[in-house]
């Protein structure tokens, strides 16, 4: 028993070396970080832990077309041609298989599935300038996307005369009556462009809004009207969120010029215009939508001079959506502490967007150390090994991080300090398989593996120890694997109750202790059960399966030997009565003789013939006895019957050593009934006709080897045969 216990030990200590030793690959800790769209660039650094070397090089096997680009340092980067999936699919999947190897020689891959989603290349065709028409002029806007790219106009809203070149030109001399009706109202026009490369399209909108112009009107009397002026350049109507618009209007005709200007509509949005016709306005950041992206504030403009003239337009102001990029205050410092995972949830007041716009934060992987993992939802996480919590003790990190909105991808790069937490904490306790209760049988192993860290440093550890109420819980079943790794390892045994059906619950209190005298304990409670003791059954139960083989050796061996000895028997039966035969002819022939050869003597003829009849008799009496020319028939029925009945324990033998070679099939209820219908093959029916000796002892000994060359089936078991090397 000392010796398995001991071979136990040495099985978990190279299991857990191994497990210490393997090697893994680290990706990115963040959500969707496989997924990428067409023409975007994902790129993001591999990591490798474990292994007998800490120098890692890393490779990639991918189809050579993705033009997939990774270093030996773990640097990947990729950009998506737009032709990778079609334009009726959404997605498509891509896999990567990643390699890494150390010094040491052992290598590791995984497959990463990456998925690619379709995109267009071409830009979104939202918030475009509108497009300002003149009367009586051949108007044209242009809308430059490269040689690569198709207009087409969606016909569904044009008016007569709009036309869209392939290369992106609108031009529009509107008529009369086209024009008055775009004064009263603008007008919107769709279209799509399409790329001739890949297929794909994407559908634009460019709005119609007339310029006005003044009108002459009959000068009856030698005077001009009077007519309001705006100013001459074709956007001077529109302003982005935050920035000033300011402008003098005019005007001219009127019998006289005294002007004065008024805001007939819209003074309630915050313009700023006096009687003069200075007009000043800022439209603040929150004015247009984030959704919207424009908004349009209708004004009217008036004039009036001093003979009570008046002139008024109205004009459509447009305000353009600004991105604001997100803000970042001073944060609070990042306490991390050794051994545990620390987290800090970089999303909160300290960091918001002006705009309210989705906001997705992204590592600067040059000042990210190892193992720091950073998500777009802005979680930082990191388990600090010791080398980096001992230099993190001697100077703080200065972590810098960008924060982006979406989807302008404005960002604005943040400042984070970490540095070790100043507090003295207790000791961490961890347990693998971490659960209070356990119910174990008197064979089955308890395993608890134990990982201990100090936040402070783990050679703030003093002590790792167990208590229990039952003393016959070893405490050598507390094995030391290194400092902050430690196993425990019990077997009850089958001695461990006396009573069959016995149970009992103990508890153990794992406790662990640092120079603080700072305690972190785990309690355990755990039940026995009374096990039957499958190792002394299992021997029982192949003591049987081989005894009863054996014993059915040990006959086919008997009826091989009388097999023989009755082959021998066949021959002389078979020449024994050919000589009686010829002796019988022999004794036939001198008395037929005798008349002939001996007439002048009758006694001698008398003594001959006595002679004959005689022997004859006493030749046939013997045959009737066996004694001499045995009856050959009767020795091949019983060689028959031999051969019979080897064929028959042959085949059962082999049958019972291959149903039930291995212990759990021994185990079954079975096992007894055919044991026992094996054992009936030993009988022979009249025994006696084949005068076997109860007494006979068979020569061979009754090896393994001679088990397994009469029955190739059987499975012998070194552990559980004791005579395995006889």
């Amino acid at each position: 028993m000392k010796i398995f216990w001991q071979f136990l030990f040495t099985i978990l200590s190279i299991t857990n070396l191994l497990a210490q030793n393997d090697m893994a690959i680290q990706f990115p800790d963040r959500e969707n970080w496989n997924v990428v769209s067409e023409g975007e660039t994902l790129s993001f650094s591999l990591k490798a832990t474990g292994g007998q070397s800490g120098h890692y090089t890393f490779s990639a096997v991918t189809d050579p077309q993705l033009d997939i680009l990774l270093d030996k340092d773990g640097e990947f980067r990729w950009i998506p041609s737009y032709h990778l999936v079609n334009a009726q699919e959404k997605s498509k999947t891509f896999p990567v298989i990643f390699e890494v190897a150390n010094e040491g020689g052992q290598v590791i891959n995984r497959q990463v599935d990456f998925v690619v989603r379709q995109k267009t290349r071409l830009p979104a065709f939202t918030g475009l300038k509108p497009f300002y028409v003149k009367k009586d002029t051949d108007n044209t806007y242009e809308i430059r996307v490269g040689n690569a790219f198709r207009f087409v106009a969606d016909n569904s809203r044009w008016q007569e005369g709009m036309q869209l070149t392939p290369g992106g030109v609108f031009r529009w001399s509107p008529s009369d009556e086209q024009y008055a009706q775009l004064r009263r109202q603008p007008v919107e026009i769709a279209f799509q462009v399409q790329d001739t490369l890949y297929g794909d399209q994407i559908p634009g909108k460019l709005q119609l809004i007339a310029i006005p112009q003044p009108e002459v009107a009959p000068n009856i009397a030698g005077v001009a009207p009077l007519r309001l002026l705006l100013p001459r350049p074709a956007d001077w109507n529109t302003v982005n969120e935050g920035q000033t618009m300011s402008l003098q209007l005019q005007a001219t005709g009127g019998t006289d010029q005294n002007y004065t200007f008024a805001l007939a509509k819209g003074s309630e949005t915050g313009v700023s215009f006096d009687t003069l016709g200075n007009f000043y306005w800022q439209p603040d950041f929150d004015f247009v939508d984030r959704l919207e992206e424009t908004k349009t504030v209708p004004v009217i403009f008036e004039v009036v001079n001093a003979s009570g003239e008046t002139d008024k337009e109205q004009i459509n102001l447009t305000v353009y959506h600004t991105n604001r990029p997100p803000e970042v205050e001073e944060l609070k410092p990042f306490y991390v502490q050794y051994g545990v995972q620390n987290t800090y949830p970089l999303n909160g007041n300290a960091i918001r967007d002006p705009d309210n716009d989705p906001i997705v934060f992204k590592p600067v992987l040059s000042q990210m150390p190892q193992g720091m993992t950073l998500n777009g939802k802005g979680e930082l996480s990191w388990k600090p090994s010791i080398s980096q919590y001992y230099r993190l003790q001697k100077e703080p990190l200065r972590l810098e991080f960008l924060v982006e909105d979406q989807p302008h991808k404005a960002h604005t790069t943040g400042k984070l300090k970490v540095e070790v937490t100043q507090q003295d904490l207790p000791p961490d306790l961890s347990m693998v398989p971490n659960q209070d209760t356990y119910r174990i049988k008197e064979d089955e192993t308890l395993n608890l593996k134990f990982y201990l860290s100090d936040p402070n440093g783990d050679q703030d550890i003093t002590t790792f120890d167990f208590v229990t109420d039952n003393s016959r819980i070893p405490k050598s079943a507390l094995v030391r694997n290194d400092p902050t790794q430690w196993e425990f390892v019990w077997t009850p045994g089958y001695s461990f109750f006396v009573e069959p059906g016995d149970t009992a619950t103990y508890t153990l209190i794992f406790f662990v202790l640092d120079r603080a005298n700072q305690r972190q304990e785990k309690q355990v409670r755990v039940t026995v059960e009374d096990a039957e003791n499958l190792l002394e059954k299992d021997r029982l139960l192949y003591s049987q399966y081989r005894t009863g083989l054996v014993r059915i050796w040990n006959l086919m061996e008997q009826l091989h030997v009388r097999e023989k000895e009755l082959k021998r028997d066949y021959k002389r039966a078979k020449k024994g009565k050919k000589h009686r035969a010829i002796t019988t002819a022999s004794l036939g022939a001198v008395t037929g003789f005798s008349p002939v050869m001996l007439n002048n003597d009758p006694s001698a003829q008398k003594y001959v013939s006595g002679i004959g009849g005689t022997t004859s008799m006493t030749l046939g009496s013997l045959e009737a006895s066996n004694v001499i020319g045995r009856d050959a028939s009767g020795i091949f029925e019983k060689l028959s019957y031999i051969n019979q009945k080897l064929t028959e324990l042959e085949t059962q033998g082999n049958v019972f050593a291959g149903k039930y070679a291995l212990p759990n099939s021994r185990r079954s209820n079975d096992f007894s009934e055919d044991l026992r219908k094996l054992i009936l093959t030993l009988s022979l029916k009249d025994v006696t006709t084949l005068e076997l000796d109860a007494a006979w002892k068979n020569p061979k000994k009754s090896t393994d080897k001679n088990i397994q060359d009469a029955f190739k089936d059987f499975n012998p078991d070194e552990s559980r045969s004791t005579t395995i090397h006889e």
